[in-house]
C-alpha cells in the first residue's frame, strides 16, 4: 500500500505514520533487533547519538571490505615511504584515507546503514637497517553515518512492504521523531618489514594488521 510513496511528502497523517513504524520495530525485533533497536531510538531517542558494537559491526563483510580497502591504501604509501629511506634513518608517516560503504541489500547492516564512511587515521614509524625497512604503527577507525531516512525513495522491509523513505521526514517534521548519529570505533595495529630486491623483482612487503581489543 505504500507503493506510492515516491513523493518527498506522504500525504499521511503522522500519527498514522508513527503507527507503522512501532509495528515494524515490534515485528522485527526476532529478525533483526539492532536494527529494531536503531529504528525505536529514532522515535524515543531525541536525537543522541548511538554507539554501535564493534564486533556487530565488523561481523558485515561490507564493513570488512573497506577495513581492507584503507589498509592497502596504507600499505602501498608504506612501501613507497620505505624505497626513499637512507639506510640508518627513520620518518614518520601520518595520514587518513576514507572509504565509502554500500550494505548488502537483505543484511541487518541494511537496515541500520545502507550508505556509511569509515575514516582510517594512520600513524607509523618506519626504519631502515640495510636493505631492510620495519615498518610499526597505529590505524585507529572510526566508522560514522547520519540516521536520517533521507537518501533514496523506498526500502522494502519484510512483513510490511516497499515503505517509503518520505515517512521517516515526515516524522521529523511532526516532531514524532528525531535524526541522530551513529558511529563506532576500533583500532588496529601494524607490523611489517619491506624489503630491496633487485630485477626482475623490485622488492617484497610483508605487513600484518592485528585487533586491539576493548576490555571487556
Amino acid at each position: 500500500m505504500f507503493l506510492r510513496g515516491f513523493r518527498r511528502r506522504t500525504g499521511r497523517p503522522a500519527v498514522e505514520l508513527a503507527v507503522l513504524f512501532r509495528s515494524i520495530v515490534d515485528q522485527s525485533r526476532t529478525v533483526h533487533p539492532v536494527a529494531a533497536d536503531f529504528l525505536n531510538h529514532f522515535m524515543d531517542g531525541a536525537g543522541e547519538t548511538r554507539t554501535l558494537s564493534q564486533r556487530w559491526l565488523r561481523s558485515f563483510r561490507a564493513i570488512r571490505r573497506a577495513e581492507r580497502k584503507n589498509h592497502r591504501r596504507f600499505e602501498r604509501q608504506l612501501a613507497r615511504e620505505a624505497h626513499r629511506l637512507d639506510d640508518g634513518a627513520s620518518t614518520w608517516l601520518n595520514d587518513h584515507w576514507d572509504a565509502r560503504i554500500n550494505a548488502f541489500i537483505g543484511t541487518e547492516l541494511f537496515y541500520v546503514s545502507r550508505m556509511s564512511l569509515l575514516r582510517s587515521q594512520g600513524s607509523f614509524v618506519l626504519t631502515r637497517t640495510g636493505r631492510e625497512v620495519t615498518v610499526s604503527g597505529t590505524v585507529r577507525h572510526h566508522w560514522v553515518d547520519p540516521y536520517d531516512w533521507d537518501r533514496g525513495r523506498w526500502v522494502y522491509i519484510p512483513r510490511h512492504g516497499f515503505v517509503p523513505i518520505a515517512v521517516g521526514r515526515d516524522l521529523v517534521e511532526a516532531d514524532e521523531a528525531r535524526n541522530y548519529l551513529m558511529e563506532s570505533r576500533h583500532v588496529q595495529t601494524l607490523e611489517g618489514t619491506c624489503r630491496d630486491g633487485r630485477w626482475p623483482r623490485r622488492g617484497r612487503a610483508t605487513f600484518v594488521w592485528a585487533l586491539v581489543r576493548k576490555n571487556p
